[in-house]
């Protein structure tokens, strides 16, 4: 199944001839972060991931220089917190073109200031070149105590699916930036969500970030496990209050705020069901109630109730989409949208 996805089979091809380290302890699209033996005698395990600001802003999705310095660390440190790791610090990037203004780079760097201040981590160094274009790239370390982590496989049938938090914003964000017309602002600053994954860590089955939105990370947590996942009748009370607004302002479905491809970087996990009750426990303690958004099903398949029936939503369609950007976001929201006309006439 995980080769019905072009994005997987992209990655498997670019790695193929790569030789593996011994001390690597997850395999390829296994988790969030890569998970390194340090030492033979070490207590602990490193958690490492990279990524870089490139298409949000050839795009224009994230145009103001802020947004792009706070979204390169905080892409960075969800992935970080998706395997239940504790950041120690972050090298930076930065490709700068000639005519990037020094105001511009202000705004940049206070935005990776910031982001660090607000997850108690630390920029450890980094590099700096000109180039034709604004590419900012994060290199993010964590530690994981006691080599505790989680990783995307490992769910099991009636596991509960939550959210760290409301959906949909993401996604609402990229249709206020390129469809709409209102004249407000619409606020999108996600936080990696650090101290619930370090909770999450310790009862979870399975973990990963909506980076690339919640229906490309159903996906991909169903093509791992070979296990599905059946939203609850009220998932709509689950999506973020200003998105859903926005998307019926836009007449735009909200199941639509699920399948885009730009996420709000919750955590999607799955608990078993004995562990339940000590693991929202635990939650309260640190004053965060999760979302509860369905349960894991046998068949690999995403259900959702949709239009007052039981959807089985065409993920490969959805997922494999994501190569319709390069063509522009008009045809991406194109053909999303006439998926969405094939569900609501059968």
């Amino acid at each position: 199944m995980i080769n019905q996805i072009a994005e997987n089979n992209f990655i498997n091809s670019l790695i193929k001839n790569f030789p593996r380290s011994r001390l690597q302890i997850n395999n390829v699209h296994e988790s969030d972060a890569e998970i390194i033996e340090t030492a033979e005698n070490s207590q602990d395990y490193l958690a490492i991931t990279t990524d870089s600001i490139v298409e949000e802003i050839k795009t224009g999705l994230y145009d103001d220089p802020y947004l792009i310095g706070w979204m390169s660390v905080m892409v960075n440190l969800s992935d970080l917190a998706a395997v239940g790791s504790k950041p120690l610090g972050i090298l930076v990037s930065e490709i700068l073109p000639s005519n990037f203004s020094s105001k511009d780079l202000e705004k940049l760097q206070t935005g990776i200031s910031d982001a660090c201040k607000m997850c108690n981590t630390f920029i450890f160094g980094g590099d700096t070149n000109n180039g034709d274009n604004l590419i900012v790239t994060g290199t993010a370390i964590g530690i994981l105590e006691n080599k505790k982590f989680v990783s995307r496989i490992g769910l099991q049938e009636n596991d509960i699916l939550y959210s760290t938090g409301l959906l949909g914003k993401g996604n609402a964000f990229a249709i206020f930036k390129f469809f709409n017309s209102m004249n407000k602002i619409f606020e999108y600053q996600p936080i990696a969500k650090i101290n619930e994954g370090r909770i999450i860590k310790d009862f979870a089955s399975a973990c990963m970030d909506t980076s690339d939105g919640v229906l490309s990370t159903l996906d991909q947590l169903m093509r791992l496990n070979n296990k599905g996942f059946k939203l609850d009748d009220d998932w709509e009370n689950k999506i973020d209050k200003d998105s859903l607004k926005l998307a019926n302002s836009s007449s735009i479905h909200p199941w639509l705020l699920l399948a885009g491809y730009h996420g709000e970087f919750e955590l999607l996990f799955t608990i078993p069901q004995k562990l339940e009750s000590e693991f929202l426990m635990k939650a309260k303690g640190i004053n965060w109630i999760p979302i509860k958004l369905g349960v894991v099903i046998k068949e690999p398949k995403l259900k959702i109730p949709i239009y007052r029936k039981l959807v089985e939503i065409d993920s490969t369609k959805i997922r494999n989409l994501s190569s319709n950007l390069e063509n522009g976001i008009d045809l991406y929201l194109k053909s999303l949208l006439a998926i969405d006309k094939e569900m609501r006439s059968n």
